[in-house]
């Protein structure tokens, strides 16, 4: 049984047929809020989900761990082109959202950070389907219409602590294991962040790929309790509020806040931090399943 049964603005079939229909226009893009650090982005002619869980996550004793449920079935045919993951965390990447979304949907492809392309083949998505990412390449995405989209792999910091030299974890090939992404198309570009402190090398990308129009970041910060209970820390609200004014962001939309127990934060204090450090600068706090329009320079 979940609580907040109704936080959902739009869920089900509702939601479904919004994110299939006309995409936004030159200078647009479409974001839906999908709990935690969950987004659909639809720009270039493409629609992308990001760290969307769609499935439940229970703990050891069979509890569910979200406090209100997904919006509609994995297994639902979805209008969805790429699934971008940014790491290995059962809130970012779940094969119990990935496999059933793959079956019902045979167009949709997946981009991993490279350490994890073996995981979703050995569970049975195609190789041909299945995108490795990596810092420092980018790829070229086909769209139908909207003109090309561009993904950019970023570094992220995902660890208890920042190392001294601020560089993320990497596989014995030199990979990373825990990316950010950049989608640029119709104009507009866009940043989901993944799960990462701040660090110089993260500020230096962003700061490469300038303007950044939107950028999605998470509050969730951390604690003691949550260090004992081996959950690994993010950026806090004055730490997204202090890189929102730092890096070339135009708008931001805090995340990963609101859909698992004991791992949630106000998003009120980042407001309260972003109205004391920048208070020219643009932000949302969305509610899950609701669709937020960007259009540049508005």
């Amino acid at each position: 049984m979940h609580d907040n049964i109704g936080r959902w603005y739009k869920s089900g079939k509702a939601l479904l047929d919004e994110i299939a229909g006309s995409g936004p226009q030159g200078g647009e893009a479409y974001v839906w809020f999908m709990g935690q650090h969950g987004f659909v982005v639809s720009l270039g002619g493409l629609v992308f989900y990001i760290d969307v869980i769609l499935n439940d996550i229970p703990d050891e004793a069979g509890k569910s761990l979200r406090v209100y449920p997904p919006p509609f079935a994995p297994g639902e045919r979805q209008r969805v082109d790429y699934v971008l993951c940014t790491h290995n965390h059962l809130d970012h990447l779940n094969l119990d959202t990935l496999l059933p979304l793959a079956k019902a949907n045979p167009q949709t492809r997946f981009v991993v950070p490279a350490p994890l392309e073996g995981l979703l083949c050995d569970a049975g998505v195609a190789k041909d389907r299945v995108l490795a990412a990596r810092v420092g390449e980018s790829m070229d995405l086909s769209a139908d219409a909207g003109g090309p989209v561009s993904l950019v792999p970023v570094p992220a910091v995902h660890a208890k602590h920042v190392p001294e030299n601020g560089e993320g974890e990497r596989d014995e090939n030199g990979d990373r294991d825990c990316l950010g992404f950049v989608l640029k198309g119709n104009g507009v570009s866009a940043y989901h962040s993944g799960d990462t402190w701040v660090a110089p090398p993260l500020l230096g990308a962003l700061k490469a790929l300038a303007p950044v129009d939107i950028a999605m970041l998470p509050i969730n910060g951390t604690d003691w309790e949550r260090t004992a209970a081996n959950c690994i820390g993010n950026m806090n609200p004055l730490d997204a509020a202090k890189l929102a004014q730092a890096a070339p962001f135009d708008l931001v939309l805090p995340a990963h806040y609101d859909m698992i127990a004991h791992n949630s934060e106000n998003p009120a204090r980042f407001a309260e931090a972003m109205y004391t450090l920048n208070p020219g600068k643009r932000f949302h706090i969305c509610a899950p399943g609701e669709r937020f329009v960007y259009r540049k320079g508005n």
